[in-house]
């Protein structure tokens, strides 16, 4: 090959090769990468290969995973598992220097009107985003919701800097930045950092991820402890905690779900994920008191899942960890983790940023086969897509609604929305030809009505009023303008001014043969009379 590019020019070509120009020719010299070692990992996890920068060479690390399950299950990103159960705010993951500006906390906050119901909530927070992944009860269901800067969002969902998506039994917080990733199952979590960016930096309920147990058992003052001990001072500021009640003995005989479900119907998955860890803890579970001899499992399939290894185990427990969804949904082990819905801007966006990120499945609740769901607001499965009301939910074929005044049917031919006017009936003008009288009209619904209503009404007659032009919002009638009518109450000096409560104005008698009289000629209200004195 020939080149102009003058010596010593270099460039690098998608053959993992480096091409030199010297002396008008090219020179192509093989990318030399260094020889790789496959390490130990002593959370018996198999190391994964980390791409350099030119992606032509590679090294190996171990996974930095944290697992909590059953709420008081812990296994560190190193391997070392212990139980802790208490209900308080605790740091699981702290950077010992701040690189990423990344913190994970955990609580556990009773429902003021349930003090049965206490769902562990997740903390996720990076630069300015906080995401709380927790639950609630919806028709006294736990429902998995999220918040985001503590206005909740429904995934999926994107910001600038994390990506949510998820099913009904779990949620999943990518921040592609920092390549970490947090699955959250209500009272089970997974915790995904790379060693890369934070080994050796971190600290928490979690430990250190440094591929050493010795070390996971840190308090926040820097002594090594028991695993039980150093994860109660890993309080958040200003929480006081509340010490948990003493386990009830519960029966052996569930035990045999640990060995036979962890052992046999896992198979699988044991070359990828060890899963001792697992059996001990439901062992521990069930031997403790625990009555959820289900959580240990489903911890474990959900790592399986994450290694690429997906087992519907479920229906192998004789209905003892069944999974119930709701009427309009099915069970699915190994869903798509968006599932698709009507919105096809919304399917293309968040399908294919998944898709890139993580390529596994997820376990939930899914629309039928036949059917799709509407969108994440509105968790209803249609059977069509075509037609959309004008509060934003589906509308079936056939079906018919009045919308600002027309009448609106999603057509079954068209498979689209056709609206007509809505048709008042013809009504009769009415006759406002008596005094005092106008046409008033009246808006029912849709259509118009048109009565007979008063100008002015005149409530007193001791007032002098006059009928304006303008109307009164409410009542439509014209706004009467009043004022009190004058009395005079000056009386001659062989009269005295005497008040009638039932009359308005003054009148002046005389005193004609011990007779009042009324003068000829006075109009106006009564009030008073001037009488003659002594009558």
């Amino acid at each position: 090959l020939i080149c102009e590019y003058l010596p010593p020019e270099s460039w690098n070509t998608s053959n993992c090769t480096t091409s030199t120009c010297i002396e008008g020719k090219v020179t192509v010299i093989a990318t030399v990468c260094p020889n790789v070692t496959l390490p130990i990992c002593t959370n018996g996890r198999k190391p994964v290969k980390i791409y350099e920068q030119n992606g032509c060479c590679l090294h190996y690390e171990c996974e930095c995973v944290c697992n909590v399950w059953s709420g008081s299950n812990y296994l560190t990103f190193d391997g070392q598992m212990y139980n802790f159960q208490q209900n308080c705010s605790y740091y699981l993951v702290k950077e010992i220097i701040s690189k990423y500006n990344l913190t994970i906390t955990r609580s556990n906050n009773c429902d003021p009107s349930d003090s049965t119901f206490c769902p562990l909530a997740l903390s996720v927070t990076y630069q300015s985003i906080k995401a709380v992944l927790t639950q609630v009860k919806t028709s006294g269901t736990p429902t998995n919701v999220v918040y985001v800067n503590q206005k909740r969002v429904y995934p999926a969902y994107r910001n600038s800097v994390m990506l949510l998506y998820g099913t009904d039994m779990e949620i999943t917080a990518l921040i592609q930045d920092i390549n970490t990733k947090i699955v959250y199952r209500g009272s089970s979590f997974s915790i995904d950092l790379p060693y890369s960016l934070f080994g050796g930096n971190t600290e928490g309920q979690c430990g250190i991820c440094d591929n050493s147990q010795a070390n996971d058992c840190r308090s926040p003052n820097g002594q090594i402890e028991s695993c039980s001990e150093s994860a109660g001072l890993w309080t958040l500021p200003g929480i006081s905690c509340v010490s948990p009640s003493l386990p009830s003995v519960t029966p052996f005989s569930a035990i045999l779900i640990c060995n036979y479900g962890l052992c046999s119907l896992f198979t699988p998955c044991h070359s990828f994920i060890s899963p001792a860890p697992f059996v001990s803890s439901c062992t521990y579970e069930i031997c403790n008191g625990g009555n959820d001899t289900c959580s240990s499992l489903a911890a474990y399939a959900a790592e399986c899942s994450n290694a690429g290894v997906c087992i519907d185990w479920r229906s192998d427990t004789n209905g003892l960890c069944d999974h119930r969804c709701p009427n309009n949904k099915v069970y699915m082990a190994c869903g798509p983790s968006v599932e698709p819905t009507c919105n096809d801007r919304y399917n293309r966006k968040f399908q294919a940023d998944v898709t890139s990120s993580a390529n596994y499945t997820q376990e939930g609740c899914f629309c039928p086969q036949g059917t799709t769901l509407f969108n994440i607001v509105y968790d209803t499965c249609v059977a069509s897509c075509d037609c959309v009301g004008p509060d934003g939910r589906p509308k079936q074929p056939g079906e018919t609604w009045t919308s600002e005044c027309s009448n609106c049917e999603c057509d079954q031919d068209s498979m689209s929305v056709r609206c007509e006017p809505v048709i008042c009936p013809e009504v009769q003008k009415p006759n406002c030809s008596e005094p005092g009288q106008q046409l008033t009209n009246t808006t029912q619904g849709c259509c118009t009505t048109q009565t007979c209503g008063q100008l002015c009404y005149m409530i007193s007659t001791c007032q002098e009023c006059y009928c304006g032009l303008n109307t009164h919002p409410t009542t439509k009638l014209n706004v009467i303008t009043c004022r009190p009518v004058v009395c005079h109450t000056n009386c001659s000096e062989v009269r005295e001014f005497t008040e009638h409560h039932s009359r308005c104005c003054c009148t002046h008698y005389e005193s004609v043969s011990g007779t009042n009289q009324t003068p000829t000629g006075y109009h106006g209200y009564i009030h008073s009379v001037c009488l003659s004195a002594g009558v």
